[in-house]
């Protein structure tokens, strides 16, 4: 049996052994004393049936503030990308919740959809704090606060928030070798849009390395599609000791894989277990978005982000990536399935 179909079947297995419960959902809102206040979805283990229809403003059914159970002291904490929002990729969060881990997204105060007025030099630095502080509020709370391990605390990090996930593991950007990785790539997507020259700008390289929000709670990580990845050296990297899973889409004109993630890996101090998705753009990761309300508002954008190439399957994939996630964590906390 090769791997695709060995795939398949668990992931039916899953699916069918998973179908008598929702995923529990309620929204929080964390407050964080260094910028504003943070609205987050919660997702978690529930033994109460699933609603018939999709009944949350992300379009798909959970049990709302339906009793938690059957945790597996399992913490995930999700960073979105750059002008996201802490539903977009809520499909990973139930899969997540499905297999019993209690999962946490904040929408990125000053960096989402509904608010983009943090400057470069003030998101960069907020968002793993952002995440510390989510960290912090979901452990201390009456709902899960008995039933978390804080050696089990991992993160999932998409395109800035995969930037987020390696600010939170302990890496540190090197902005001087970014630069020059933008002086002999200027058409790389932040290159070009000026990132690097704003960081510059608002004189970020003369933060110390614990600006960056390393948060030694996440002991695993799983990232997509990270962006800044080539602006990390050897040297930046030394402090992560976190279990990693990299995933990039082959097609990923954005964040493309052998100028962000391969090189990313090949300077980590000990190699992460990747994925490397053929046909796959850098929007792959997300389904939440793709849906016919946004196709009819928004054409042009629908296809940017939803758009793939003939022969990919982003739904299936997504199936696949989330067999694949759930393993990584449960191994990388020996949590037995």
């Amino acid at each position: 049996m090769n791997r695709y179909n060995a795939i398949l079947i668990t992931f039916t297995l899953t699916a069918i052994s998973l179908s008598a419960s929702a995923a529990g959902y309620f929204e929080l809102q964390v407050a964080d004393p260094d910028y504003k206040p943070l609205q987050v979805g919660v997702w978690y283990p529930t033994d109460k049936p699933p609603p018939s229809l999709p009944n949350t403003e992300y379009e798909l059914a959970v049990a709302i503030d339906a009793p938690a159970a059957s945790i597996n002291g399992g913490l995930i904490v999700i960073s979105h990308g750059y002008s996201g929002w802490y539903g977009g990729h809520a499909d990973t969060a139930i899969a997540l919740a499905d297999a019993g881990y209690v999962v946490a997204a904040p929408s990125h105060a000053g960096n989402t959809w509904s608010d983009m007025s943090a400057s470069v030099g003030e998101w960069l630095i907020h968002r793993p704090r952002q995440i510390s502080r989510v960290i912090d509020a979901v452990t201390e709370h009456a709902a899960f606060a008995s039933h978390i391990d804080a050696t089990k605390i991992g993160a999932y990090g998409f395109s800035a928030g995969g930037y987020t996930a390696i600010g939170l593991i302990g890496g540190v950007p090197d902005l001087d070798h970014a630069q020059q990785h933008c002086n002999t790539h200027p058409t790389e997507f932040v290159c070009a849009e000026g990132l690097i020259d704003a960081m510059f700008s608002a004189d970020v390289r003369a933060l110390p390395p614990e600006s960056w929000g390393a948060d030694p709670r996440i002991s695993a990580a799983a990232i997509s599609a990270p962006a800044l990845a080539f602006a990390y050296t050897e040297e930046s990297l030394k402090n992560v000791k976190a279990d990693l899973q990299l995933w990039s889409g082959e097609l990923d004109d954005s964040v493309p894989t052998n100028t962000n993630a391969a090189l990313f890996a090949k300077r980590l101090p000990v190699p992460p277990e990747t994925h490397w998705i053929e046909k796959a753009g850098h929007f792959a990761f997300m389904t939440v978005s793709c849906r016919d309300s946004f196709k009819k508002a928004d054409p042009e954008e629908y296809q940017i982000i939803c758009g793939d190439q003939d022969g990919f399957d982003r739904k299936l994939f997504h199936q696949q990536m989330h067999i694949e996630m759930i393993r990584f964590f449960n191994e990388s906390f020996g949590i037995s399935h």
